[in-house]
């Protein structure tokens, strides 16, 4: 995503949703002014930046910002750093 990223002056990648984003970049010397919420694919858009548009990133596409999203990310496979949060959160309850 990074290498795909570094083509453009300011660029992101949409959600698994299509409504919101995951990543947000701009390379040196550009202008770094992210949009947040949930329309802002749309808002990245509209401030010119340009949409990657690369396939097989399923897992990069994720957003966790709900209990069905974390279990849809556990379900696609986690990183070690979420995974070692996971295995945190379980221990405690």
């Amino acid at each position: 995503m990074l290498a795909a990223a570094a083509r453009h002056q300011t660029s992101f990648l949409a959600d698994a949703a299509g409504i919101g984003t995951t990543l947000y970049a701009s390379v040196p010397g550009a202008p770094f002014d992210p949009r947040f919420g949930g329309r802002s694919r749309a808002a990245h858009r509209a401030s010119g930046a340009t949409e990657l548009e690369v396939p097989g990133v399923v897992s990069v596409r994720r957003d966790i910002d709900t209990a069905v999203d974390l279990w849809d990310a556990m379900r696609i496979g986690l990183g070690p750093r979420t995974e070692s949060v996971i295995v945190q959160l379980d221990a405690a309850f």
